[in-house]
């Protein structure tokens, strides 16, 4: 395996695009996309990648020992590295109604500086007293459409009759997702099948008005 190889390996073992690892690198892009296109074969950032990949310096410039350094088969895995923040803007303003729900959305400006993998993440924001004490009027949604589902987590649900709510997940199955209201007076529990959702998001993350970065 050639160094060109070896980084992008390391790189997908670490979960970072280009942009990212030769962000956290402190480097250009175009050296790490050199490296990869076997433009470049000795590097004075080796070491560095390595470090911020989570492998082995030693394989990763020459290629000899584990990617990480020790029989992977007798180490639990560790916790994924986490990019950097990013900018990802607040797309509209939920007013929300007494029953929890909200139809339609009103312009916002704005944006959050936040950490998120999804390409096509989106911020929200929650105005109404519906979700509190959990969520408080004013607070951000950060939606992920292209993470996976995760149990006792929230969601952000648009059905096909054009009602959307801030939900979390009890649990998915074949016919449809079984959600709890995020304030309990609106009902213990709703079952929706997957004939009647639009869309369903994955909510990664609830912000403080405080994190809201310019005009709004």
């Amino acid at each position: 395996m050639e160094l060109k190889d070896r980084l992008k390996q390391a790189r997908k073992h670490a979960q970072l695009t280009q942009v990212e690892l030769a962000e956290r690198a402190g480097i250009k892009q175009a050296s790490v996309s050199e490296i990869e296109r076997g433009l470049t074969r000795t590097s004075g950032h080796l070491v560095k990648l390595a470090t911020i990949c989570g492998v082995d310096p030693v394989w990763l410039s020459e290629g000899t020992g584990d990617m990480q350094g020790v029989d992977e088969s007798n180490v639990e895995q560790g916790p994924p590295i986490i990019s950097p923040t990013r900018r990802i803007e607040i797309v509209g303003t939920a007013q929300l109604g007494n029953d929890g729900y909200w139809v339609g959305l009103d312009v916002a400006e704005g944006w959050v500086d936040t950490w998120s993998r999804d390409e096509d993440a989106y911020a929200l924001r929650l105005k109404g007293d519906s979700m509190a004490p959990a969520i408080r009027s004013g607070w951000i949604a950060v939606c992920e459409p292209n993470h996976r589902l995760v149990p006792g987590e929230y969601v952000m649900v648009t059905t096909t009759d054009g009602q959307s709510m801030v939900k979390e997940l009890l649990f998915e199955n074949e016919e449809g997702v079984n959600l709890a209201s995020v304030n309990s007076a609106y009902g213990e529990r709703r079952v929706i099948a997957w004939a009647d959702i639009d869309k369903i998001h994955y909510v990664g993350n609830i912000l403080a008005p405080s994190k809201v970065l310019g005009r709004f």
